[in-house]
């Protein structure tokens, strides 16, 4: 019985290893950088809420 706790532990770690390993490779913080190429507009939208002008 003592075997498949032993089994079961090291499979626990092999799993743990596996998923810091794949969260230490899988490139975040190697994005690159957000831009923006033009100013931002409201387009059409309104200046006031709608609450205010229904009144």
């Amino acid at each position: 019985m003592e075997i498949f706790g032993i089994i079961l532990l090291v499979l626990l770690l092999l799993v743990l290893a596996g998923t810091v390993a794949a969260l230490l490779r899988d490139g975040l913080g190697h994005n690159p950088p957000v831009t923006s190429d033009q100013a931002w507009s409201a387009l059409d939208l309104p200046s006031t809420n709608y609450t205010l002008r229904i009144f």
